[in-house]
């Protein structure tokens, strides 16, 4: 019998939504870091932020996904995903804006099941765990958009 592999993973809320990641991709999550904001961005786009000495992309997942901006929440925070692409000496991490408190799960082969088309470009697709709903974001998509907004 297969040994069932077992992945530690984290629900980020946004909006209404929540996204799952593996652990391994979240560097941090912190508490919100006003940014540095430029003109002339596309909306995506919501500045810099200094994060242990670097300054990283803020990226709205939403606005990245062609849904309009969120509302800015009393829980927001901003999570620091470990770049995974190409150019990760260009880009080592971006930071995307959540609207709640994460949350650990445990996500295995017989927890997971699709859930239905990707409704936008940042997302890979839709998933249940354990009959939640969250969106697996299209990690690449994200990095590229992060990649265009480096001076």
């Amino acid at each position: 019998m297969p040994e069932l592999q077992v992945i530690s993973s984290l629900y980020l809320p946004i909006g209404e939504e929540n996204l799952l990641l593996p652990n391994v991709s979240v560097a941090e999550v912190v508490e919100y870091i006003r940014p540095q904001e430029r003109s002339d961005v596309p909306d995506f786009y919501l500045g810099d932020i200094v994060w242990r000495g670097l300054a990283l992309p803020l990226i709205s997942f939403e606005v990245a996904n062609g849904s309009p901006k969120p509302k800015k929440s009393a829980d927001v925070r901003i999570a620091v995903l470990n770049s995974a692409g190409s150019d990760n000496e260009k880009l080592p991490f971006l930071a995307i804006m959540t609207q709640g408190i994460p949350r650990l799960v445990k996500v295995s082969s017989e927890l997971i099941q699709e859930d239905g088309e990707a409704q936008g470009p940042a997302e890979a697709s839709r998933v249940k765990v354990d009959g939640e709903p969250a969106i697996i974001p299209n990690l690449p998509y994200l990095e590229s958009l992060a990649l265009a907004t480096k001076k």
